[in-house]
């Protein structure tokens, strides 16, 4: 009989996990880091995920998490306590924000943000400083840190530097530049179908894994097979579609450019943006993200451009084979960045629809502007 054999690693869905014996069931804690104990913990199909997801991130050991948010809020519930000082950058991603603020400082951790294109954070640093949260690209503004000379001045008071790395996800190779624990929604381009949520929390310290996972354990936190065999099938393509959509932002980005509606936009990737030059040290390619503003500020006129658009739709994610828009207002969310009250901006996911039809939408809703100005 011929061997039965397949290309994709087989779906393991479990909750009871068998033990062949007493001396194992009793002893089955035992096996959370590299074994099995109970489908929460991890079957086969999850592990090989995790596995994948260390290598394309240069790390040791990664931790699939429910979502992209949870891969950055779980290590820091696991890692601060009470009298902590964390550091995050003003350009973090907004619920990130919302928990800082409002769960670590409620748990009595001290929260304080910093420049977003910070180059130093030497000047806020403390002896009590647990953590340095960077995000690079900002999630909607696109400005990037010297990751490297910041996770050596924390690293300096002892304090270790997470990032939310779903921009630069296959991009990048943080460990390389001193990050402790990349977080990663693996909801975005590793899944690429824009149907299920997922994150990963991947570090580069065999002790500091199973810090995060036992925390992670008792607080019953889990991911279920199903959908880590999704991601898997995203993973397989990843790279090839995340080099289109980032081939076509870029030409966009270009025209966006030099177009009269357009004031700036922000795009590290294209060469005359303002972090240009970091990111050709941080990353290998872009993706399908870019932001503009416009010369049009009002509300109303924006709202014309963007509620009559037809391939490019109104979502909050991206990552997908579809092009989505979303609309933010900075400056209602920073603490730090000066960023003008009332000045919307617009970020485009540019998607792997038909391409002159994508300038097309986006130019009718240019003269939408105008009409409505």
């Amino acid at each position: 009989m011929v061997e039965f054999r397949q290309l994709n690693a087989p779906l393991h869905r479990a909750s009871t996990v068998l033990f062949p014996d007493t001396e194992t069931f009793i002893n089955r804690q035992g096996l959370l880091f590299d074994g099995f104990s109970y489908g929460l913990y991890g079957t086969p199909t999850i592990r090989t995920l995790e596995d994948q997801v260390a290598e394309i991130e240069g790390g040791v050991r990664s931790i699939a998490v429910p979502s992209g948010l949870a891969a950055v809020t779980h290590p820091l519930l696991a890692l601060c306590v009470t009298g902590d000082h964390v550091l995050i950058a003003d350009c973090a991603y907004g619920p990130t924000r919302s928990f800082a603020k409002e769960t670590l400082r409620k748990l009595g951790v001290e929260v304080e943000f910093f420049p977003s294109d910070a180059a130093s954070i030497k000047e806020r640093l403390r002896p009590g400083t647990r953590a340095v949260v960077l995000e690079s690209p900002g999630y909607y503004t696109m400005e990037m840190q010297e990751i490297g000379a910041i996770a050596a001045e924390a690293h300096a008071v002892g304090a270790l530097v997470l990032i939310d790395n779903s921009w630069g996800f296959g991009a990048s190779s943080m460990f390389a530049h001193g990050v402790d624990i990349c977080c990663t929604a693996l909801s975005k381009y590793a899944s690429g179908a824009g149907d299920l949520c997922m994150g990963s929390i991947t570090v580069a310290d065999e002790a500091l894994f199973r810090t995060l996972k036992t925390f992670l354990a008792n607080l019953g936190t889990g991911v279920s097979s199903d959908e880590a065999y999704l991601v898997m099938r995203g993973l397989s393509s990843m790279q090839v579609r995340v080099r289109e959509h980032a081939d076509r932002a870029l030409e966009l980005a270009r025209w966006l450019s030099v177009h009269p509606a357009v004031s700036r936009v922000l795009s590290p990737p294209l060469d005359t943006d303002r972090y240009h030059e970091r990111y050709t040290r941080f990353f290998r390619n872009g993706n399908g993200l870019l932001s503009v503003l416009l010369h049009e500020t009002g509300i109303e006129p924006l709202r014309a451009m963007i509620d009559g658009l037809e391939h490019f739709r109104i979502g909050a994610s991206w990552g997908s084979p579809h092009s989505l828009v979303s609309i933010t207002e900075p400056a209602a969310s920073r603490e730090i960045d000066q960023w003008e009250r009332g000045r919307y901006l617009v970020r485009l996911h540019v998607g792997l629809e038909p391409f002159e039809l994508l300038k097309e939408d986006l130019e009718r809703g240019f003269e939408r502007l105008t009409l409505k100005r």
